[in-house]
């Protein structure tokens, strides 16, 4: 049977998080918690009389900066990822072992219910439900992508499934208004314009008061005791002078893609192969770069590489605007150690408007940096001469790939009647 590492990050109150982890002790190889170390070594000590290992960490943002670090640290062939707000749901203790079983997947979405207004009750409507998280995968880090941004989630290669299993999200009950409006002033500062029926999207997730005759379900009975043995969960004992291991800043951040990297990574050279003089408006084309890295590390092919270095491009007008500020990504087609070179051909896209326009073509950090490596071409981009279709969509989807064959610098148009018909 492959083996569960329990993984949370949590500054208490220590009795909460021990309470969580006593529901997932029964079904867990592994519980393994990260103590932010402003909480002190008080509340590590107390969780270490629960869980298996325990870890003080430097806080950061964003929230999410150690998960990669905490999957590398784990011990189980699968992490289940847990905040110190949430609770387990019967159901998902149950089927654990069946899911960690299965040979088809490689991560699976669960459900969260936010509880509102009481233990017994959640929010049974958008955008609290669904709330996909995705909390359990394999811990394989050549399947695995973490995100430098807060609240956005890892990204897994391979099949996955939607459960039924609910985590309970208490992050409305535990919290005063006043300090869950502070919360969603933060988040939407975070990630901007985000918008849901009723407003912000941060201020209507955590603020479901303010929302007149939302709906609500009851809680199924089983799953009542497992909340309230959290949210009523006695003090923890432990030692005030806990003297376990502490992380430093470099130990969490080396699997972090948003890790910047030494200045002499980001050294290069490039050489546009072909010099296209013009452009059709939206206008896709290839052009082969030759790239040099001489840099100090090894930059990996592919998309799933770390760190992340792509090809990319950015477009000016001959002002020196910026018009489209980040291209299209084309991943190396190989591993290109220092002192090494490759051809790599780099999609572009043209404006959309006709002009006379620069293209830099550079490598990219991704969400991190540009290499500032940039070959840079100067392009005429002319407007596009377009043909309008109209017919059934099989007779359109014909037409369409006749002219592709032979009147390639015709872009097609389907018309459309209002309910969405082809004309």
């Amino acid at each position: 049977m492959p083996r569960l590492s329990v993984s949370l990050m949590t500054a208490g109150p220590a009795e909460r998080a021990a309470a969580i982890l006593r529901l997932l002790r029964p079904v867990a190889d592994e519980l393994y918690v990260a103590v932010d170390e402003r909480a002190g070594a008080a509340l590590a000590g107390a969780l270490a009389t629960v869980a298996d290992r325990v870890v003080l960490y430097p806080y950061a943002e964003p929230v999410d900066r150690p998960l990669p670090w905490l999957h590398a640290e784990a011990a189980g062939e699968w992490v289940l990822t847990v905040d110190d707000d949430e609770i387990p749901s019967a159901g998902l203790l149950r089927a654990l072992p069946e899911l960690l079983a299965a040979r088809d997947v490689t991560h699976y979405w669960l459900p969260r219910r936010w509880l509102y207004p009481g233990p017994g009750r959640y929010l049974d409507e958008q955008p609290w439900r669904p709330d996909y998280q995705l909390r359990l995968v394999l811990n394989d880090q050549r399947l695995l992508r973490f995100p430098d941004e807060t609240h956005v989630p890892i990204e897994v290669l391979g099949p996955g499934r939607y459960l039924e299993l609910p985590l309970y999200h208490a992050d409305v009950l535990l919290g005063p208004a006043e300090r869950r409006l502070e919360k969603a002033r933060r988040y939407e500062r975070l990630r901007p314009g985000r918008r849901v029926v009723g407003g912000p999207l941060n201020h209507v997730f955590y603020l479901p008061e303010r929302r007149p005759g939302v709906r609500t379900a009851a809680v199924p009975d089983e799953d009542l005791p497992l909340i309230e043995s959290v949210l009523e969960a006695p003090p923890v004992e432990g030692s005030a002078g806990w003297s376990g291991p502490a992380a430093d800043r470099e130990r969490i951040d080396r699997l972090w893609t948003g890790r910047s990297l030494e200045a002499t990574a980001y050294r290069a050279r490039l050489e546009a192969l072909e010099q296209p003089h013009s452009l059709r408006a939206g206008e896709q084309r290839t052009l082969d770069v030759r790239v040099t890295n001489l840099g100090e590390g090894l930059w990996p092919w592919g998309d799933s590489g770390r760190p992340e270095i792509r090809l990319a491009y950015r477009w000016r007008d001959t002002a020196g605007v910026l018009v489209v500020p980040d291209g299209l990504r084309t991943p190396l087609p190989a591993d290109l150690p220092p002192a090494a070179t490759t051809v790599v051909p780099v999609h572009v896209v043209a404006p959309p408007e006709p002009g006379r326009y620069r293209l830099e073509l550079d490598l990219l950090h991704e969400h991190v940096r540009w290499f500032g490596a940039s070959v840079e071409l100067e392009v005429d981009v002319q407007a596009g001469r377009r043909l309008a279709l109209a017919g059934t969509p099989e007779a359109v989807e014909r037409a369409r790939a006749r002219l592709t064959e032979e009147r390639p610098e015709l872009e097609p148009v389907a018309l459309a009647h209002p309910d969405g018909r082809v004309a």
